[in-house]
């Protein structure tokens, strides 16, 4: 039962993403996620929780919880939780 619902899945994913304008929604969200992930990950590997985190930026746990979650994410932000956590921040623009 589970094998041919994962195969619906694949099915349908294969299909969705064939069109552009759903291809380009999906990549967008990916480079969020990746973002986001990578944020709490370096935050873990300095010991911190999203609170000390968040005091260190001067902000809320809230407001830390958010960008990690990938929502409400703005340059200013990133900018400061980037030198809280001592990382360098990368932000590229690509030819699409």
């Amino acid at each position: 039962m589970k094998k041919r619902r994962k195969n619906r899945y694949a099915e349908f994913k294969k299909r969705a993403l064939a069109r552009p304008e759903v291809r380009e929604s999906f990549e967008e969200g990916l480079d969020v996620l990746h973002l986001a992930v990578s944020l709490a990950r370096l935050r873990e590997k300095r010991g911190l929780t999203q609170t000390q985190l968040a005091a260190k930026v001067h902000t809320s746990a809230a407001v830390i919880s958010r960008v990690e979650n990938g929502r409400n994410v703005e340059l200013r932000t990133l900018q400061k939780i980037a030198a809280a956590l001592n990382a360098k921040l990368k932000i590229e623009l690509v030819e699409a």
